[in-house]
């Protein structure tokens, strides 16, 4: 399979270059992630009750951001294309399954809210890093992100604010390494 038709993080389309407006629009799978992470955090760090259901909408959001992401770098072959779909089903799939297994009544008293919480986040990221390492290299950075998170809401008793900083930074940096990086020209 030729990597002619990946995404590529150093070398941005055509139409990249008309400004911050086009740039965010062409990086909007990314943007939508980072905010549904950092609200994701939020809700794991504030209102426990309701991170099960969040996360159980947040996981097939990911998949499916991370099927459309990879869809060009899967080939034109309809059998790549249909290994690619599959592969991403199972590999977000069986995430979807762990995070069931772990808010099983039976395990109420073993597992806090918390401690459940933080293991889901950090499943997450590490699904979300293999994705990137599978897919598309972006996906990654938001795996890393994830991990990072994470550990800032074990460690910090209000993390909501310093993870939507942390995710505003990695958005500028991300933004401005497109944006940089992708201009100069490269063989």
């Amino acid at each position: 399979m030729s990597n002619a038709n990946q995404p590529s993080l150093t070398q941005p389309d055509a139409g990249q270059h008309g400004g911050f407006a086009r740039l965010m629009l062409d990086q909007w799978p990314y943007v939508l992630l980072f905010v549904a992470v950092v609200a994701g955090v939020a809700f794991t760090d504030m209102r426990l009750e309701f991170a099960l259901l969040y996360w159980q909408i947040l996981i097939p959001v990911f998949g499916l951001v991370a099927l459309a992401i990879g869809w060009k770098g899967a080939g034109e072959d309809s059998r790549a294309r249909t290994a690619f779909a599959v592969k991403t089903i199972l590999h977000w799939g069986a995430l979807f399954a762990l995070v069931w297994i772990l808010y099983l009544p039976q395990l109420e008293d073993v597992l806090t809210a918390e401690t459940t919480g933080l293991q889901i986040i950090f499943l997450l990221g590490l699904t979300a890093f293999l994705s990137g390492i599978h897919g598309n290299p972006r996906m990654s950075v938001i795996g890393v992100f994830l991990i990072v998170s994470g550990i800032v809401v074990a460690f910090i008793d209000d993390a909501a604010l310093m993870m939507s900083v942390l995710a505003v930074a990695v958005l500028v940096g991300l933004i401005l390494w497109q944006k940089f990086a992708g201009g100069k020209s490269s063989v």
